[in-house]
């Protein structure tokens, strides 16, 4: 859904529920017939055109199984982002925490930098406490 004269939102989901239950809801289910560990099952792309008028999705979510077994089921979102043409995976969350891709780094306000190279990294924050985090 579309909208090339105003540019407005095209679809919206509105819940008149008066309850404390969540809604709405946006529900992205895929009915494998047969479901596999890494298996990709919902996808937000988030695209526009590059300089050449070309589309081009510039970052997107995706959600994949990372168990599919009954009763131990693990699931993953992926945050993907463009660089240099390219889209890669910068960021996993997993149910054991937070994932930074090999290679990339975290950025606070103030310069800080934390890299993943070399397996234990740390920062000095605030000139009083050091903050050591294993990426992997």
């Amino acid at each position: 859904l579309s909208d090339a004269i105003s540019g407005t939102p095209e679809l919206e989901l509105i819940s008149d529920d008066a309850s404390s239950n969540s809604g709405p809801i946006l529900d992205l289910y895929r009915n494998s017939f047969s479901p596999f560990d890494s298996d990709a099952i919902g996808e937000i792309k988030f695209q526009g055109e590059n300089s050449t008028s070309n589309k081009v999705v510039f970052a997107k979510i995706t959600s994949k199984i990372a168990d599919a077994t009954d009763s131990t089921e693990d699931g993953i979102i992926e945050l993907h982002v463009q660089e240099n043409g390219t889209s890669e995976a910068i960021i996993q969350i997993k149910g054991d925490g937070i994932h930074i891709m090999s290679g990339k780094k975290i950025t606070f306000a103030d310069g800080t930098t934390m890299s993943t190279a070399g397996g234990t990294s740390s920062a000095e924050l605030d000139n009083v406490k050091t903050l050591a985090i294993a990426l992997g």
